[in-house]
């Protein structure tokens, strides 16, 4: 979810992890949100915080106890007036998206291709990630920085992310 058409440049945040998850991942996982955060502010690019409840594929790390953290462009939520004018003033007229309209119209559809793709929007996301990762590379003690209260994994519940998003079953 890197490079919707209508995107938004969408920062998980960790503050708003689910009331469920372990408190050992809370801790690194807002640190991850507060690096992302100074990158696009360095770069002065707009940036949108986006929810952290646990509905992706980071939900059964956080489950687990383990910090998670990430970028998101949108998906099947529509762009407001609000986030399209931010962006146009941030990025310049006309580069804020299209108001009321999906952000990724083939989110789970077949027409989710390599041709559908915002390419500015997806290299500013790869930029970011690309950031995260050599500043985490760079950390001398990345595991008590991920975890200054410690590490303690245990796994809370059965997690299958794509029969929660269907309603399903976990098996």
């Amino acid at each position: 979810m890197l490079a919707s058409p209508n995107f938004i440049f969408g920062i998980y945040n960790g503050n708003s992890a689910s009331d469920d998850t372990p408190s050992a991942a809370i801790d690194g996982s807002v640190r991850i949100t507060n690096v992302f955060k100074e990158w696009f502010e360095q770069k002065n690019l707009p940036w949108t915080y986006t929810a952290f409840d646990g509905r992706s594929d980071y939900g059964p790390f956080l489950a687990a106890g383990i910090v998670a953290g990430g970028l998101f462009s949108g998906a099947d939520g529509k762009k407001t007036q609000e986030q399209r004018d931010y962006y146009d003033e941030k990025l310049g007229q006309g580069m804020g998206g299209i108001v009321n309209a999906i952000y990724e119209p083939c989110y789970h559809e077949l027409c989710d291709s390599i041709q559908n793709i915002n390419v500015y929007g997806y290299e500013k996301m790869i930029e970011g990630a690309a950031y995260m990762l050599e500043y985490l590379a760079r950390k001398n003690d990345l595991q008590s920085w991920l975890y200054p209260n410690g590490r303690s994994i245990q796994i809370k519940r059965n997690y299958n992310s794509i029969n929660e998003y269907f309603q399903m079953p976990s098996f």
